[in-house]
């Protein structure tokens, strides 16, 4: 399974069977105002619908993004790391 895919999967808690069939219908449509299908109406269909319209639309932007919270994520753990060292040193480092 590619990483598209697992995110669609894992995001919109689809089957990947759906998050597939969901992709390839938003690579099909050639028109952006294009109606989606009754399958992907409502639910947790319609928001994989949406995510994969989004990648096959703005993937730069998606995967940008995505990084985008994982740097965070790691920034605010280092923050959070250095001043626990700085509070060890501190109180026991006496």
């Amino acid at each position: 399974m590619s990483l598209t895919l697992f995110l669609i999967a894992k995001l919109s808690r689809v089957e990947p069977d759906v998050a597939r069939r969901a992709l390839s219908t938003a690579r099909a449509q050639d028109e952006i105002g294009a109606s989606q299908p009754a399958e992907f109406s409502h639910g947790a269909g319609a928001m994989a619908y949406a995510m994969a319209l989004f990648i096959t639309r703005r993937p730069v932007h998606f995967y940008l993004g995505l990084t985008g919270l994982i740097v965070f994520a790691v920034y605010i753990f280092s923050r959070l790391a250095s001043a626990l060292c700085e509070w060890g040193v501190h109180a026991y480092g006496r």
